[in-house]
């Protein structure tokens, strides 16, 4: 089967997805953007995929529909499409508002749309712009199949769109094995190290892990909190962060190298969430061995086993989320068997290999 996966922002995601899929005896194609490869996997791009996969990187420039330069753009992509001719595209849902136009145009496959969140988080977006809002309702009424990465996610999509004919499928998000490439093996854990990691928006509960942690320091020694990533909730908390014995903040842009070394010298991986949807910081985390500690929101909670690899605790609850750092960071042979077991997550239920299975099986009821 001739498989094309386009993705405008996860190129990590297509990487795995790909080389699982090309295993499998498929000719496979990615579609990703050239700042984003830049922005993550760099130049390693065609040293992490599969000699089975081919790469096609489009420059898509951030300009408006009539600006010469975004009609090369859409031509590229267009005929790219033509060329490649697949019997699936698999889009991860994106907004430029030159996708429909090159959907219409570029091919005629079935399309399996790939949907990361069914709607936009607090601190973001919260009034789409109608141009993004029509990308987003364009891509899911022309979809032949949509991938939610959990059961709470697909229900959510079903009650948003308030169709279940089982074209709406859950598949779970696999392991970001790519940051393998990364480790150092130098690099060890350091002190009892709780790492709070990705984009800081209102959402992810950065003043909630800031009120917890003062419960947590005075009963853990050698206690550090990181924090890493960008966003605009940060700018709420940077006194208190700088201000704070046990903090330390990386902000901007760290590459995969860097987000090895921090995973690696982490204890645990926090994420305390006050909503969300899912989440690859988890799936990153199990690649290095880490516990995580998560919150019940969406279908975070679905791919972690509570006391085997990490807990979950209720969002609201500042102790619990304090309790379970606490017990975490000093019972050092609870936190190796959960290490153990998270490591485990990475080749047992959350390979991409059973991933790439799972989702061969919705490619070939459309191909067929």
């Amino acid at each position: 089967m001739r498989i094309v996966l386009l993705s405008l922002n996860w190129v990590e995601y297509l990487v795995e997805m790909a080389n699982a899929l090309a295993e499998r005896g498929h000719d496979v194609d990615i579609i990703v953007k050239k700042d984003r490869v830049r922005e993550t996997v760099g130049d390693q791009l065609l040293a992490l995929l599969s000699p089975s996969v081919t790469a096609h990187v489009i420059d898509d420039r951030p300009h408006g529909l009539r600006d010469p330069r975004q009609l090369w753009t859409i031509a590229q992509l267009i005929s790219l499409l033509r060329r490649l001719n697949p019997d699936v595209l698999n889009v991860h849902e994106a907004t430029q508002t030159y996708l429909p136009f090159c959907l219409r145009w570029g091919s005629k496959a079935p399309l399996v749309l790939t949907v990361h969140d069914v709607t936009t988080h607090p601190g973001e977006d919260s009034q789409e712009p109608p141009r993004r809002a029509h990308v987003r309702r364009f891509l899911r009424r022309r979809a032949s199949a949509v991938i939610l990465h959990g059961e709470w996610l697909r229900k959510c999509y079903i009650e948003a769109s308030r169709f279940d004919d089982g074209r709406v499928v859950s598949i779970p998000h696999g392991c970001y094995t790519v940051f393998k490439h990364g480790i150092d093996t130098s690099v060890t854990e350091v002190g009892r190290t709780v790492l709070f990691f990705g984009r800081i928006n209102r959402y992810k509960g950065l003043g909630n892990l800031l009120q917890a942690a003062r419960m947590v320091a005075p009963q853990v020694t050698e206690f550090r909190l990181v924090i890493a990533g960008r966003g605009g909730d940060l700018d709420n908390y940077r006194e208190e962060i700088a201000s704070s014995a046990y903090c330390t903040l990386h902000e901007g842009y760290l590459s995969n190298r860097d987000v090895a070394r921090l995973f690696q010298q982490a204890s645990v991986v926090v994420l305390p969430y006050i909503e969300g949807s899912q989440s690859g910081i988890v799936r990153i985390a199990y690649v290095f061995g880490k516990p995580v500690i998560v919150t019940d929101v969406g279908s975070i909670p679905e791919a972690v086993r509570d006391g085997v690899t990490g807990r979950v605790v209720q969002s609201d609850d500042l102790a619990a989320l304090a309790d379970a750092m606490i017990e975490v960071l000093t019972d050092d042979t609870k936190r190796r068997e959960m290490s153990n077991a998270a490591s485990e997550m990475v080749l047992g239920e959350l390979a991409w290999s059973k991933i790439a299975a799972r989702t061969e099986e919705v490619f070939r009821r459309l191909a067929d």
